[in-house]
């Protein structure tokens, strides 16, 4: 397996073998842990397997999170030569954010609802740097997790209209034996806590069984806030929407899911559920 940090060393390794072998490519912020795994595994044995890693302080809308964000490296570097990763891009902060494209602008609506209505700047930092990588890497196919459905969309957006050959994967959520959703920031939920971790993907299934039976959104979603909050869950938003444009929806009569953003020990977890 190869590290490379340099961007000069990354193209000229990109160029070595774009002409001859499939490129997939597994953008992280590191700590790596089953979810990324699972991303890694799903990429093709036969194709030059590109992990990036890289905490992008720009889609961070708090300096305290970028700050604490888990940085675990050395770990890292050994989980993705278990695991075949080919090579391993981990650039430096300073030689990103000096070729990132500083336009802003080219954002589809959807980004502005869920997680961009709260975080602002968020999804103008995770277009950069993902326009970026795909630029520099070059990749064939790149796989992103469905748990972070509003980036996923994001990143769909960003390959159907800057690089229509490169097909991007999405991968289903990882859980834990509770049904936890698997991320980086769940290691910093307390172990008292985690009980109430397993709440949040509880209260989307028996809503979405709520739904199935014909019981109005509404209701259902102001019986499970209620479920949540009295369980010490800080709800910033349980939506009903499209999987198709993150539109509000009041029924389930199109391709829909549950979207959920919480806090636990100030923790910002994230979850959703397709009905």
């Amino acid at each position: 397996m190869k590290v490379i940090s340099s961007l000069d060393d990354a193209k000229s390794f990109i160029n070595d073998h774009k002409s001859d072998e499939t490129i997939s490519l597994i953008p992280t912020m590191g700590n790596i842990h089953s979810g990324h795994l699972k991303l890694i595994n799903s990429a093709s044995s036969s194709s030059l397997k590109i992990v990036s890693i890289y905490v992008n302080e720009l889609q961070f809308d708090d300096r305290n999170d970028y700050i604490s964000y888990p940085r675990t490296l050395a770990d890292d570097l050994s989980i993705c030569e278990d695991n075949n990763v080919d090579l391993v891009f981990a650039p430096d902060n300073s030689v990103i954010c000096k070729q990132l494209d500083s336009d802003k602008n080219d954002l589809p609506k959807f980004t502005s609802y869920m997680c961009g209505a709260n975080r602002p700047g968020h999804f103008s930092g995770v277009f950069r740097i993902v326009k970026f990588l795909f630029k520099i890497i070059e990749p064939n196919y790149a796989y992103f997790g469905k748990k972070d459905f509003q980036q996923l969309l994001l990143v769909k957006y960003i390959a159907s209209t800057y690089f229509p050959k490169l097909k991007i994967i999405d991968v289903d959520t990882v859980r834990d034996s509770n049904n936890i959703a698997l991320s980086s920031r769940l290691s910093k939920v307390s172990r008292e806590s985690l009980h109430q971790v397993k709440l949040i993907f509880q209260t989307l299934m028996i809503m979405k069984k709520k739904l199935l039976s014909g019981l109005e959104y509404n209701d259902v979603k102001e019986s499970s806030l209620l479920d949540l909050e009295d369980n010490n869950i800080s709800v910033e938003y349980l939506d009903l929407r499209s999987l198709e444009t993150l539109k509000e929806q009041v029924n389930i009569n199109h391709p829909c899911g549950i979207f959920i953003a919480c806090y636990i020990d100030n923790i910002r977890l994230i979850d959703n559920i397709e009905i």
